[in-house]
């Protein structure tokens, strides 16, 4: 993991690499040989022709290998990276090629061009690219909903994210990697993230003070009902919530609480506490329903849920859904 920790970074951090020796990145298969290359011998374009074997990998290493061991700029979405080649697996097999040039017998006025072989390890380049890709990359944003000092929504848009394409990251670099530095940065391939929520659909916002539930949709107001909620000594609770269930005819049980000891449960009827209609929310306990006595309506009369007229709350029923949100105020 170490080696990807150093491989790429933001400029604007500072890129560190470690100082690994270019012999490091030579194959050693035998002790160079003694002599001179002979005239007209080239390696990778470069021409080596009566140099010492000592000195032609010495030229080959700074004039070649060291500017394809320099980082790698990169950009994406605007944000300016690198790529550390070291951490990708850059080798360049030096001696071979200085062994194969010393070997080499030209044509007299021709050139022999000796190829280097250069790599990248397209494994270590991917496990690279995944761990920066899992630090760069633009989450979606889903469509939000909160209230403002009014008491009304405010609705946030939703907006795609962008995440690095590793596959088609790994097919552009392994090769540029491996040859000159361009004159502007590549631009990392990428994917757009659609965000999952991309609209908001009804909320419901009740106001204790003016006993108040307020149905929207998005920021535009559907419709309002007179409530009663929570008394004194059994307040309705503020807070986001959101429904998390809905029942028709619903039976009453009474809560572990010494007002409602030996009270229920009751079924569906007329005399059921919680009218034909229900709406749970996640604040627990606590919900919307109709009330079989109407009277209360537009009074803290409540032991902590929002009462609505039956059919006002058979009118919401249909209108909210498992996950609508719930702002009490």
């Amino acid at each position: 993991m170490s080696v990807i920790h150093r491989s790429v970074r933001a400029l604007a951090a500072g890129a560190i690499f470690l100082a690994i020796p270019a012999c490091a990145f030579a194959q050693q298969v035998a002790p160079l040989p003694e002599g001179t290359i002979p005239a007209g011998v080239s390696i990778a374009g470069l021409d080596v022709s009566g140099l010492a074997a000592t000195s032609a990998k010495g030229l080959v290493l700074n004039t070649i290998v060291a500017p394809h061991r320099a980082a790698m700029p990169l950009t994406f979405h605007g944000r300016a990276l690198e790529i550390d080649p070291d951490a990708a697996g850059y080798a360049a097999d030096v001696d071979a090629a200085v062994i194969a040039a010393m070997q080499a017998v030209p044509d007299p006025g021709t050139i022999t061009n000796i190829p280097l072989v250069e790599t990248i390890s397209t494994a270590k380049l991917r496990d690279v690219i995944k761990w920066r890709a899992g630090q760069i990359g633009i989450p979606a944003r889903d469509a939000t909903v909160s209230l403002n000092r009014a008491f009304r929504p405010v609705v946030g848009k939703a907006a795609f994210g962008y995440a690095v394409d590793v596959s088609k990251t790994v097919a552009l670099l392994a090769p540029a990697l491996i040859t000159a530095r361009p004159a502007t940065p590549y631009a990392l391939p990428e994917t757009r993230v659609a965000p999952e929520v991309t609209s908001i659909g009804p909320v419901v916002v009740v106001t204790r003070r003016n006993f108040k539930l307020r149905l929207y949709t998005g920021t535009r107001r559907i419709r309002t009902y007179p409530v009663a909620v929570g008394q004194p000594a059994y307040p309705t609770p503020t807070g986001n919530f959101r429904v998390i269930e809905k029942q028709m005819n619903p039976t009453w049980f009474p809560p572990s609480s010494p007002w409602a000891a030996g009270l229920g449960p009751v079924p569906p009827g007329s005399s059921n506490p919680l009218g034909t209609r229900w709406i749970g929310t996640s604040a627990p306990g606590i919900g919307m329903h109709g009330t079989p006595n109407p009277s209360s309506i537009g009074s803290a009369a409540s032991h902590g849920c929002i009462r609505m007229y039956i059919s006002d709350v058979e009118n919401l029923y249909p209108r909210v859904q498992v996950g609508t949100p719930v702002f009490i105020r």
